[in-house]
């Protein structure tokens, strides 16, 4: 049998999205490929640590998608997800990991997280102020997301907050960082920081010519 890649935003079924199970899916969809899978991931459901972050999830999403409330969805912010999240888990010193060029929007997200009485530690991604050659890279400034997550984990934050670290920056701030990180803010220098915007442009003729393959 061939051996097919997962490609679920290809498949026509959607099996996985109704309560009918009866239909052919694609040789490709991973429920069938991967079957061992399906009890595996349900054991690890089951530790604490991912019990704990699923228990947080349901207290969330149910408030937002109250069915007595079917508007209630419509008023949730990303801002106001993520402190009622710590605010289930019982979480009240969160860390924000910050772009040098988006100090001024953290502020604001530090205000409104410390009006909403949690303590807030924040690291720009400049921190510890390093010469790029010791690191044998050019230029003036070296960002440092490997010290802004070791900053956060001395300070002892529960839920850590990205805010526009740029691709690469964001992979090793995850990798060395302790505490339940979430992204707020990913950067996209054309679009303000709405990087689905570019899969929206892709479907107008207008801005076609910016999404063809590049061969560059």
């Amino acid at each position: 049998m061939e051996n097919y890649c997962p490609q679920c935003v290809r498949c026509n079924v959607l099996r996985c999205g109704h309560t009918e199970k009866n239909q052919i899916v694609p040789a490709s969809c991973p429920t069938e490929k991967y079957p061992d899978l399906i009890e595996e991931t349900k054991e690890k459901y089951l530790l604490p640590e991912n019990q704990a972050v699923i228990q947080g999830w349901f207290g969330l999403i149910s408030k937002v998608l109250d069915p007595k409330k079917p508007r209630e969805k419509l008023s949730w912010t990303r801002v106001d997800e993520i402190m009622e999240y710590a605010t289930i888990r019982g979480m009240s010193r969160l860390g924000i990991a910050t772009c040098y060029a988006l100090m001024h929007e953290s502020r604001l997200l530090s205000d409104i997280l410390e009006n909403n009485g949690f303590e807030v530690a924040s690291v720009s991604c400049l921190c510890g102020e390093m010469n790029p050659q010791d690191m044998g890279m050019p230029g003036n400034i070296f960002c440092n997301p490997i010290m802004q997550a070791e900053v956060l984990n001395r300070e002892k934050t529960e839920l850590n907050l990205m805010v526009g670290l740029c691709v690469g920056h964001d992979i090793l701030f995850l990798r060395h960082c302790t505490a339940e990180t979430t992204p707020l803010i990913v950067k996209d220098r054309a679009l303000g920081h709405n990087p689905v915007a570019a899969l929206y442009l892709s479907q107008n003729l207008f801005y076609n010519d910016r999404f063809i393959r590049r061969t560059d």
